[in-house]
């Protein structure tokens, strides 16, 4: 189990690592063109991805502290640390969709048109590529390691691609006809899409914050595991929630009062791991109930009718 953790920890870090030194690199690059060229619109865009590398290293110290283990200060984990994040990272891009259509705006009455668009076409296609590779390190690895962190990252970059094509079809239609007005009017469409991005992102954080169970089809993943064995009575209060990429799940179970302590033990473990092998990422805790009253004759529940292992036939 801590050598799984260890290694989905490391996944998540060199992912994070990877988008620091991608969005530094494209932040840089645009920022010099944009001071060069005197272009509004590509400083912006600067400033988007050096605001990323912020975010990026926020990310990589939440997933530190999400994966470490629990301790006696925090016994369920430090999970999250992750959703803390995600809520200040979608607060982060609702600024940035804010400001862009506000800037947009600005410049729409001001008529600010962009300079020497030759040389920002090409800063433009390069940063495109760029945060699309980006986007796609982290989406597969936010995907494989259930990580909200990297998720949200990966959104946030696509962001970016959706921000840099705006100006760079801006910049097009500007060379074309030598209009100002289509940068400012592509912004706040650009804008307008950044901040649904965020509305989503802050939901879902905040619902793994307020312990929101995991949805219905999870739900109905863990009842199937549970009914599918023929030693379980019943079960009850079970109960769902996420801490990060972590799903904590715990549930009562009632089998036959006349089972030994050590069967029941080993019964119980099974079921566990079968759950947490079902839905990944997932913690298990089930407490085990006696049934109330006798069993009927020839009940396949209960211990003192079965001829056959409980153990060795629990999924049947």
């Amino acid at each position: 189990m801590e050598h799984r953790l260890g290694l989905r920890r490391s996944e998540k870090e060199a992912a994070a690592r990877f988008a620091i030194i991608g969005a530094a690199s494209l932040g840089v690059i645009k920022l010099a063109v944009g001071i060069m060229l005197n272009s509004i619109g590509i400083i912006s865009a600067a400033v988007d991805s050096l605001v990323d590398v912020f975010i990026s290293a926020m990310n990589l110290f939440s997933i530190r502290l999400a994966e470490s283990p629990a301790d006696a200060g925090h016994p369920y984990g430090h999970g999250k640390a992750e959703n803390l994040a995600g809520l200040f990272q979608a607060a982060a891009i609702a600024i940035i969709g804010g400001w862009v259509v506000y800037d947009s705006i600005r410049r729409l009455l001001l008529g600010i048109v962009p300079t020497r668009v030759d040389w920002g076409i090409a800063v433009m296609l390069i940063s495109i590529l760029g945060s699309w590779i980006i986007v796609r390190r982290l989406a597969h690895v936010g995907r494989k390691t259930d990580s909200i962190v990297l998720m949200t990252d990966s959104l946030h970059y696509a962001s970016d691609i959706w921000t840099n094509l705006g100006v760079l079809v801006a910049l097009v239609l500007t060379r074309l006809t030598g209009k100002g007005l289509f940068d400012p009017l592509i912004g706040i469409g650009v804008g307008g899409v950044i901040l649904m991005a965020s509305a989503k992102l802050m939901k879902r954080s905040i619902e793994d914050l307020m312990d929101t169970a995991v949805p219905e089809e999870t739900r109905r993943e863990i009842e199937r595991v549970i009914t599918r064995h023929s030693a379980v009575l019943s079960f009850h209060d079970l109960r769902t929630r996420r801490a990060g990429s972590q799903k904590l799940i715990d549930l009562s179970l009632v089998l036959c009062r006349h089972l030994q302590l050590g069967d029941t033990h080993d019964l119980v473990d099974h079921i566990e791991k079968e759950i947490e092998a079902t839905i990944t990422h997932s913690d298990v805790v089930i407490h085990p109930e006696p049934c109330h009253g006798e069993c009927p004759p020839n009940s396949r529940h209960c211990i003192l009718y079965r001829k056959d292992d409980l153990l060795a036939h629990a999924s049947r």
